[in-house]
């Protein structure tokens, strides 16, 4: 019984250090539709008001600017002074909303979640503007 109480801990403890290390991101929960799996999507927000999400599952970055909601395009991410070639999708229901896919997902993905400042150029037809992430 001692041993199950010490290996209790031990993982709690564990959960609780990782959770720490991971805090870089801000944490949001989502449900399914079918209510029976939470999902958990990080995020960060710029001084702009624009946000950023990591989507761990499907491997990719939504960018989110509500006040722009024109076709926008973005062929290049900067994580932390390192170019990285990526693809943009928008999506169709959420025009305020565009999806960064990259080739190398696991890789990319884990330079992201490491990340200290996450710079990209988002190109609205002829505009461009620069965005800026910092993560702490």
């Amino acid at each position: 019984m001692m041993h199950f109480y010490k290996l209790v801990v031990t993982l709690f403890l564990g959960l609780c250090i990782s959770q720490a290390a991971n805090a870089k991101w801000d944490e949001e929960r989502d449900m399914t539709t079918n209510g029976k799996e939470e999902l958990i999507y990080y995020y960060k927000t710029n001084q702009q008001g624009q946000k950023l999400v990591l989507d761990k599952y499907v491997k990719r970055l939504i960018f989110i600017r509500p006040d722009r909601l024109y076709k926008r395009s973005i062929k290049q991410i900067k994580v932390d002074d390192q170019l990285i070639d990526v693809t943009s999708d928008p999506f169709s229901r959420f025009p305020e909303q565009t999806a960064i896919i990259f080739d190398n997902k696991d890789e990319v993905l884990k330079k992201l979640f490491l990340a200290q400042k996450i710079e990209f150029n988002v190109r609205y037809g002829r505009d461009e503007a620069l965005s800026t992430f910092q993560i702490k």
